[in-house]
């Protein structure tokens, strides 16, 4: 058990105090990482008061939990972490654990794998269901309607292909209801998600994993297209009353409405929230995002918004609309995110390649190959890496690093990396290096939680008969391919964003290094996965 603090560690304790994160969770957070009780009440001048009474967001939680067929006992020890007497947590679970208390773990803290493909991953704290977490977005300050914007969530060529293929299929828009004025809504549509285009199919994908919603409660993908003089009078998106019995019997209520421009407006074109004095000019690949509901599910008039008429050109758009309920007659949960999809975004992009220094990858290469005989078989819990060929069982190798070599891959990557992120960073981890053999596969997954939030991976060594990529997805939900070469790095936001090989390696070796931080002022968000 530790008692003494490193100067990273007490910058993270002090950093996290004065941002006015719950001091009960800091100081769990620390015995988890073997700090001994009496150092942390000394370093924090803090000691925990063991709470008793559950508040209703966290008897839902316990409740959703339990539901969803979640270990209990790693209940329990979250429960515990959280400043819960052992016998209230009892009380209120009707349960025992079955491991000694000093003996139960913090699921968050297991096998990233388990957390990324589990799909019904709830473990987290509560936090308000009304409010949506759109990573690179900038929201609008405002008390009476939910508003983001996002610009980039579509690139150039993605665009041009999107109008391209709306400018197919063009039919007059229509009204939910009808209006007597004919000239309320003198747009065009185009049913994109009618066409069964690979292209557009993968952007309504996105579109979902960016709000975090499944997509059985959505609509399908709608293009709209503006010529001059046409517009899109102040309207609501919501059904009305008498609307809801023919539009929403089935799927309910629109509840979220994204909305994507397609190209930059010659003039005209703008978009306005009159209620909110807030207003956008189109904006090739912008996405703007709203509800259109308030928080107890009634109807929101502050979400009434005006395309205004085009001036010159013309403005090509898609919409999507969500729903309160799933088409599927076996409702999943309508938000999908894991804990780790509410990581906060450091950089636009996610990821980025660097080149590791000639000396110390050197250095690197030079003890690898002295030491490459010298190896463990690797044992990697949750099938993580597994191996296409049945016939061989081995998928991967650790040569361990000495101390000293860990020490300075940290400190050389350190500044590199705050530069980057733009955030000052405590080391977590570095692994020793890591050699996949032929066929291995590494699955899609994110890493873990509470320690490796800004990653890198140095490739070291690779005889390989065919390049390897990285799969990885951005902070738009775009995948990439990414080759590394030796003495190439990796720069990504391991912690929140999708990454694996999932393609066999078709070689004999492909050797990494991989090296993890945090920000000092992070701690994992309080979340949990509503139903």
């Amino acid at each position: 058990m530790k008692s003494v603090f490193t100067p990273e560690w007490k910058t993270w304790i002090q950093t996290n105090i004065n941002n006015g994160s719950d001091k009960d969770h800091l100081f769990n957070i620390l015995i988890d990482e073997d700090f001994s009780y009496d150092a942390i009440k000394q370093e924090m001048q803090y000691e925990p008061i063991l709470k008793h009474e559950f508040t209703e967001e966290w008897q839902n939680w316990i409740e959703t939990n339990v539901a969803a067929g979640h270990d209990k006992n790693g209940i329990f020890k979250i429960l515990l972490n959280h400043g819960y007497s052992y016998d209230a947590i009892s009380d209120e679970m009707q349960f025992e654990p079955t491991l000694p208390v000093d003996e139960l773990v913090d699921p968050r803290k297991g096998n990233a794998v388990t957390q990324a493909t589990s799909g019904t991953t709830v473990f987290g704290n509560p936090l308000s269901k009304d409010k949506l977490f759109v990573p690179n977005a900038v929201a609008l300050d405002s008390d009476i309607l939910t508003l983001y914007n996002l610009e980039n969530f579509l690139n150039p060529d993605e665009c041009e292909y999107v109008i391209e293929a709306i400018k197919t299929e063009l039919r007059p828009s229509e009204l939910t209801s009808y209006e007597p004025d004919s000239t309320f809504r003198t747009s065009k549509t185009c049913d994109l998600g009618n066409l069964q285009d690979r292209v557009i199919d993968n952007i309504d994908h996105r579109i979902c994993r960016l709000l975090g919603i499944d997509p059985s409660y959505s609509e399908p993908i709608q293009g709209q297209y503006y010529e001059v003089g046409q517009e899109f009078k102040p309207h609501t998106d919501f059904f009305e009353e008498q609307e809801i019995a023919s539009t929403g019997n089935v799927m309910g209520q629109r509840t979220y409405t994204v909305m994507i421009y397609l190209n930059s407006v010659q003039e005209g074109g703008v978009t306005s929230f009159p209620k909110v004095t807030t207003e956008f000019s189109p904006k090739r690949g912008m996405a703007v995002i709203w509800s259109n509901l308030n928080p107890d599910g009634s109807p929101n008039i502050n979400s009434l918004h005006h395309a205004q008429p085009v001036l010159a050109g013309y403005k090509a758009v898609i919409t999507k609309w969500f729903r309160s309920k799933s088409r599927l007659e076996n409702a999943p949960p309508m938000l999908s995110r894991t804990d780790n999809d509410f990581i906060s975004n450091y950089t636009k992009m996610g990821f980025e390649k660097a080149r590791l220094s000639a000396s110390l990858f050197k250095k690197i290469q030079n003890f690898y190959h002295d030491n490459r005989n010298s190896h463990t078989d690797e044992v990697v819990p949750g099938d993580f890496i597994v191996n296409s060929n049945k016939k061989k069982t081995k998928t991967s190798i650790l040569v361990d690093l000495p101390a000293e070599l860990r020490d300075e891959i940290h400190d050389s990557l350190k500044s590199m990396m705050e530069k980057w992120c733009g955030k000052s960073l405590m080391p977590t981890f570095v692994y020793g290096i890591r050699v996949y053999k032929r066929g291995s596969i590494l699955k899609s997954h994110q890493d873990r939680l509470e320690t490796h939030i800004i990653s890198a991976i140095i490739n070291v060594d690779q005889q390989v008969d065919k390049d390897w990529p990285l799969s990885i997805d951005d902070n738009y939900y775009r995948n990439h391919e990414v080759i590394l070469k030796p003495g190439e790095i990796i720069f990504y936001e391991g912690g929140r964003l999708s990454h694996g090989r999932p393609t066999p390696l078709d070689g004999d070796s492909f050797a990494n290094i991989f090296c993890h931080f945090k920000p000092v002022d992070y701690v994992p968000k309080d979340v949990i996965n509503a139903s």
